[in-house]
């Protein structure tokens, strides 16, 4: 028998790693000085320990290596979901190569992508048709007004969907609410949550049909799909003062403007 320094070097590991496994119930001693509560284990336990640092080397889980070990799990099937996991991390640092490419050939031109989560949001909204040179400038006034009234303003910034059909296109103006508003054609929804590229633009509305085919263009070209109409949120706006909008939102000049874009891709 050996104590439990000597056996974590001969096993190349720390005593420390010996006594977490034996905690987790993963690998424990041969035997246990009642008296003194020392750990003694056996050389006849080293193969036993190799598969356990074999499967954790591979980044299985000790959850599931506990699984091998005490219950007998089924060997071939956790190291396939390992082998799984690894392909798509291995996807996923592909994909990021090509966007990093895409970032280094952009890097004096094009603005920062970032692809994130937008989480699932409760809003009030009018949802119309609208031709793609109309000012969407009143229809975020209803809903504003409408918000303002019912006392229902969640702290979070406005945004558009929107749909582009041609020269026209559908679009659903919405304000965040904490509870449900309902007048008039202004109804309450909830935006889905989705994984997006998102860009920001700065300074007034007019540059912003540029800024959009240049996210347009980074999402083609780092080889994402857009599943989901656009949206986008006004970070930075002007508003009227009777609509009492969050002071933290509001600029008195277009050239302090922010616009976040928002292309929902798979």
């Amino acid at each position: 028998m050996l104590q439990i320094g000597d056996f974590a070097r001969l096993g190349g590991v720390t005593t420390k790693t010996l006594r977490l496994y034996d905690r987790r119930g993963i690998f424990t001693p041969a035997w246990v000085d009642p008296d003194t509560r020392y750990r003694y284990y056996s050389p006849a336990q080293l193969p036993e320990l190799r598969r356990i640092l074999a499967l954790t080397g591979l980044g299985v889980p000790l959850a599931e290596v506990a699984g091998l070990v005490v219950d007998a799990a089924d060997l071939r099937a956790v190291l396939e979901r390992r082998r799984a996991a690894l392909e798509a991390e291995r996807d996923r640092v592909s994909q990021r190569l090509a966007e990093l490419e895409i970032r280094v050939a952009l890097v004096d031109e094009g603005p920062d992508v970032v692809v994130r989560r937008i989480p699932e949001e409760r809003v009030a909204l009018i949802e119309t048709d609208i031709s793609l040179g109309d000012s969407i400038g009143p229809l975020f006034y209803e809903v504003e007004s409408i918000v303002r009234d019912a006392g229902g303003r969640s702290p979070q910034p406005p945004g558009v969907v929107v749909e582009r059909s041609g020269e026209r296109a559908r679009v659903r103006v919405y304000v965040p609410v904490r509870r449900a508003v309902q007048q008039g054609r202004v109804v309450t929804a909830t935006l889905p949550a989705v994984m997006a590229a998102t860009v920001v633009h700065r300074g007034p509305y007019e540059g912003m049909a540029e800024t959009r085919r240049a996210l347009e263009a980074w999402v083609e070209a780092a080889g994402h799909r857009a599943i989901g109409p656009e949206r986008i949120v006004y970070l930075q706006f002007g508003a009227e003062p009777e609509l009492e909008v969050p002071g933290g939102y509001l600029v008195g000049s277009s050239r302090d403007f922010v616009t976040e874009l928002q292309i929902p891709i798979g």
